[in-house]
């Protein structure tokens, strides 16, 4: 098959995080089955651009990736070229898969194949949650315009270019019984997001302090800085296990809005958890294998996550996690028993229950060889890929009845 993907941002634009990841990896994957995978994209990477060349091919391990320019209003990622490139192209490609909605690249794409009758794939990575949509940021001004923008988008955009779709692809089914207030009748399809499971025998070198902090169980959070990630939970649970024992580290990993992240640091210090809170700033894709290597447990106490490919990454490592049951793939983790899914807000009692188990070796090393049974089981891209071939190629067969 001849696949467009179109994703508003790609690789190397790691401060996206997930959908990123999860882009590149179906991309490389589906090129690996034999198809031929191109990705328009355009340079947008935070504030600035990304130091790469512009409309001309890339090759991107096996996957043609072009770059466009981004345009004014840079934060709905318009592109004039972008626009036109679909115009010229879209006539050669079988299927097209949109990732995220609200912005410019997914209203183009969904148009012009509307036009030209080629049937198209959205994925809307969560942002169908009414969590996401009436998401509050650290200004008011900013929560006020982005509610206004994203049900604005809704009204005018969204609604046709989900339901001229084929289909939607759900990572979860946590994502597609969340996004239901949009009655949205097309052909949704539950394919997870997939992760690279190292080979079992992978031996990585130590970091984060194990010199500096022997004997230490060593917890990690790992994700993008931002308040939809509960990590105001996790410090309040990190305060409540400090009471009960002493004998471990919270590390957490990522970066966010500069705001947030002093809001973040001023509430460890207030709290008392310097000593035991290291926030470590980013882990480039290459180093990851090596941070969930040297932990015992991960955590991610979201208040809302579609999927959470960051908990299947850790389980691919045999590392086992504390999730909340906001995370998307928290019934993965409950029927493979590869950790704990905590229902209750209090944080007193997740820590009782974090405490408990680092009380117990035995019960997290067959917690982190269920998770990586079921990372190899379930979301090996292979697995993903091959999902999401048979789902493309229905589409395409129901089309062309």
């Amino acid at each position: 098959m001849n696949i467009l993907h179109v994703i508003p941002s790609f690789a190397p634009a790691w401060r996206y995080g997930g959908p990123i990841v999860a882009s590149l990896g179906l991309t490389n994957a589906l090129a690996k089955r034999g198809h031929s995978v191109k990705v328009f994209t355009t340079n947008k990477d935070g504030p600035s651009v990304l130091p790469v060349q512009t409309e001309k091919p890339l090759k991107m391990a096996g996957v043609e990736v072009t770059y466009f320019p981004v345009e004014f209003p840079k934060w709905y990622y318009f592109s004039f070229k972008l626009s036109n490139a679909l115009k010229n192209e879209l006539p050669n490609f079988d299927i097209v898969h949109i990732h995220s909605i609200y912005l410019w690249p997914t209203t183009i794409t969904s148009y012009w194949c509307r036009k030209m009758k080629i049937p198209y794939i959205i994925r809307p990575a969560g942002l169908l949650d009414s969590i996401n949509i009436n998401k509050n940021y650290e200004s008011l001004i900013t929560s006020s315009i982005s509610k206004f923008k994203k049900n604005g988008y809704m009204k005018l955009f969204g609604k046709h270019d989900l339901r001229g779709a084929k289909g939607i692809q759900y990572t979860s089914q946590y994502e597609m019984d969340s996004s239901s207030k949009w009655r949205i009748s097309n052909n949704g399809k539950v394919i997870p997001i997939g992760v690279d499971i190292p080979k079992a025998s992978i031996k990585l070198e130590k970091q984060m302090g194990t010199q500096a902090d022997p004997g230490l169980k060593r917890l990690l959070f790992l994700s993008r800085l931002d308040p939809i990630k509960g990590i105001d939970r996790l410090l309040e649970t990190i305060s409540s296990l400090y009471q009960l024992r002493k004998d471990f580290k919270l590390y957490i990993a990522g970066s966010g809005e500069p705001s947030y992240e002093n809001k973040l640091s001023e509430m460890i210090e207030h709290k008392g958890l310097s000593e035991i809170v290291d926030m470590v700033g980013n882990i480039s894709p290459d180093k990851k294998h090596q941070v969930f290597q040297n932990s015992d447990l991960f955590i991610l106490l979201s208040h809302h996550e579609n999927f959470g490919v960051v908990v299947a990454e850790a389980m691919s490592m045999n590392l086992p996690v504390v999730i909340s049951s906001n995370v998307g793939l928290n019934d993965y983790v409950r029927d493979y028993e590869a950790g704990l899914v905590v229902e209750d807000d209090s944080p007193k009692l997740i820590a009782a229950q974090i405490s408990e188990l680092l009380d117990d070796p035995n019960r997290m090393n067959q917690m982190g060889e269920n998770g990586r049974n079921l990372c190899e089981n379930k979301f090996a891209w292979d697995v993903i890929a091959c999902q999401t071939e048979k789902f493309y190629e229905e589409l395409i067969f129901n089309e062309s009845n």
